[in-house]
């Protein structure tokens, strides 16, 4: 039976994750907003690019200790663990907005008051000609017929705005099924046109008629749709229940200039206007269309401000928005076709409009010490989401454990014949996660564990992860012993440039005279190449990835431990925390822009679209292995605006160390070490070991 990357992963969640926000944390999802504690594995959540992107792990913990609550000036707030990372700028001045915006990703504890919170606009557009309404049910045949599907037309989008803002589902006449259910407005009496506009919408895309009745006591009219199906259809769109309220997916991708036909629905149905002092606000007791409305809003460049009024007795939380900037105002105004009376006067807006970004100034960040449980998400491609004032990180760590999950996964490889070992760092706890046989062995020592687990059982596929720290700092000479066995094993080297778990110290990889965020000087040492040490030390499979391309990542891991001998994977992974050179958008190439398209020219290439071959095989001749090597070492020299990965080299002409020792122990792959019986019941030695150190004597 096949199995699924879920198959190996346990029960054990990580008790150090880099960064994690409060439980109740709203997060932009796809199709509303969830508190991140139920979000599940494959929901879609915005990412820092305006994007919806598949979340791939959600993790939590308790976390005892300091938490930093960071207000945004109008965006709202977000509380979060001292070293989760955000997307800001540094505010250049106190009194003035920042002529440029250089966005990094920094520490919760690293954020001051003034700086600026990178807020995406959402990007995602997806043209949508018709919503398809719910199936008819038997005594549907009672009410008028409908089409299969509505148009989204603008006059449909107005509807869903007047619904949204005064709609409501009546279906006291039969509770069951909604077989009686009627779609309800109501509003206050002096909107006559408001009526007219409903009924003329509904007429047109229904069919249906519009009962009205005055309620004069209460100075309102009231309208009812008296259709089942359609009643089923606008709950499955938009909710029942002034709490309830959404906008539907399809609408919150459709492009900017159609939404403003739901805006101006929504407004005239719920919003207030003051032409006197030039402002504008809208009010709802669902906090969820509360930020879908202020994702709306700043896709037509208007950043609202936002605030919540605590519920009292007989009266539920409330949501508000306003709008009182001149800039937003006034291009309010022109959605809702009104000409203003006067704009607003004052300070100018206290944000900044991008053209992908809200620069949004932090208003205040307060600490309290908390005692209870945290969480993060893994998102696949931006590894980031967006709370409601934020846009938050998490590291590539978790990018690489989930790739070899999935690797294992595909290789279909039965779980208790796999073993994972993992050194001390930021990547220690992966055998914890990995529903195999694993060791978190100790600083710089994985490889031997994993040598002498794999000679021990020979039948097991063996797999080491570690830092560039702990394998190429203290792990040094493990390192190069490893390679020269070619013994079948496979290495994970997380290679970010910095000791990640201590406060990012400079590791054995990070380059001369390079500063990150974390070093008071310019790194004194040179760096090493993780990809020339391999080939010297005899690693006969030596490949590069990137922690961000999770298929490229699978691919490659897949082919390492398919391959006889040993296999060495560098994988680069920024740090968001410590390394502020090499990050997401550096190997993005989000610094550079290609002069025709004006798009980023990414540094990451993979060499397997480039025809390169890295095959070297039995009966090749000298010179056509030196050519091979040669352009290995010109492959792995490469950096800075051309970065390489993909399999660099794979050499089936050096036979692994199992198959030297079975040369010299004949019966090794029948009764290695592990499958032999070494104690009886008692625990007394059962084995004698004469004959086998015989063997291994050098004559």
């Amino acid at each position: 039976m096949a199995r699924k990357p879920q198959d190996y992963k346990t029960d054990v969640h990580n008790n150090w994750c880099p960064g994690c926000v409060l439980p109740g944390s709203l997060i932009h999802t796809n199709p509303d907003v969830k508190p991140i504690e139920s979000i599940k594995e494959g929901d879609r959540v915005l990412g820092w690019d305006g994007r919806y992107h598949r979340v791939t792990e959600v993790f939590s913990h308790r976390h005892q200790g300091m938490m930093y609550k960071i207000r945004a000036k109008c965006l709202g707030e977000v509380t979060l663990t001292p070293e989760h990372p955000v997307l800001i700028a540094r505010r250049a001045h106190p009194k003035r907005h920042n002529e440029k915006f250089e966005l990094i990703w920094e520490r919760a504890d690293q954020i001051h008051k003034g700086d600026y919170l990178a807020y995406p606009i959402p990007a995602e557009v997806v043209p949508q000609e018709s919503l398809q309404l719910p199936s008819p049910k038997e005594k549907d045949r009672h009410s008028t017929p409908l089409p299969e599907r509505v148009p989204i037309t603008p006059d449909f989008l107005r509807l869903a705005g007047y619904y949204l803002s005064e709609g409501w589902i009546d279906h006291r006449s039969s509770e069951k099924d909604y077989l009686e259910a009627s779609v309800c407005f109501t509003v206050h009496r002096k909107e006559r046109a408001l009526v007219r506009d409903i009924e003329t919408i509904v007429a047109k895309l229904f069919g249906l008629h519009v009962s009205v009745t005055e309620r004069p006591s209460r100075n309102t009219i009231e309208l009812a749709v008296h259709s089942a199906r359609l009643a089923r259809a606008f709950k499955e769109w938009f909710g029942d229940g002034a709490a309830n309220k959404k906008i539907p997916h399809e609408l919150m991708l459709l492009p900017p200039l159609h939404q403003r036909e739901l805006l101006k629905g929504l407004w005239r149905g719920d919003g207030w206007v003051d032409s006197r002092r030039a402002r504008a606000s809208y009010k709802t007791i669902s906090k969820t269309l509360r930020e879908q409305l202020k994702l709306l809003l700043l896709r037509q460049g208007i950043v609202p401000s936002v605030y919540t009024t605590p519920a009292r007795p007989g009266h539920r939380e409330v949501y508000s928005i306003f709008v009182t900037s001149a800039r937003d105002y006034e291009r309010l105004m022109e959605i809702l076709g009104v000409k203003p009376k006067k704009l607003p006067t004052g300070k100018p807006p206290s944000t900044v409009i991008g053209q992908n970004f809200v620069m949004v100034p932090v208003a205040d960040i307060e600490t309290f010490e908390y005692d209870g449980p945290v969480w993060n998400l893994e998102v696949e491609g931006v590894h980031s989401y967006v709370s409601e004032c934020a846009t938050l990180h998490n590291c590539g760590d978790f990018g690489i454990l989930n790739a070899v999950q999935m690797a294992l996964a595909e290789l279909d490889l039965e779980p208790h014949r796999v073993a994972v070992f993992s050194g001390i760092g930021c990547s220690g706890k992966t055998p914890h996660y990995i529903n195999t046989y694993g060791i978190h062995t100790l600083h710089g020592r994985v490889l031997p564990y994993a040598t002498g687990a794999k000679l021990a059982n020979p039948d097991l596929t063996v797999i080491a992860v570690g830092g560039d720290g702990d394998g190429l700092g203290i792990g040094a000479g493990h390192f190069v012993n490893a390679g020269r066995r070619n013994v079948d094993i496979t290495y994970i080297l997380h290679n970010n440039g910095v000791y990640g778990l201590t406060k990012g110290q400079a590791s054995p990889t990070l380059k001369l005279g390079m500063q990150t965020k974390s070093l008071p000087q310019p790194n004194i040492n040179q760096g090493i190449n993780p990809l020339m040490i391999a080939l010297a030390a005899g690693y006969t499979f030596i490949a590069r990835s990137y922690a961000y391309d999770i298929k490229h990542l699978v691919s490659i891991i897949k082919q390492a431990i398919a391959h006889n001998g040993s296999a060495f994977i560098d994988v680069l992974q920024p740090c968001p925390t410590y390394n502020d050179i090499n990050t997401r958008e550096w190997y993005g190439g989000e610094d550079r822009k290609d002069p025709q398209t004006g798009k980023p020219l990414p540094r990451v290439y993979k060499l397997d679209e480039q025809g390169y071959d890295p095959l070297i095989t039995p009966g090749m001749s000298d010179a056509e292995i030196t050519a091979k090597l040669n352009k290995f070492i010109e492959k792995a020299l490469e950096w800075g605006d051309r970065i390489p990965i993909g399999v660099l080299l794979k050499n089936e002409t050096v036979p692994p160390y199992e198959d030297r020792i079975l040369q010299r122990i004949p019966f090794y792959r029948e009764a290695p070490p592990a499958k032999q019986t070494i104690a009886d019941d008692q625990g007394r030695p059962m084995i004698d070991l004469t004959k086998f150190l015989e063997e291994l004597k050098v004559t």
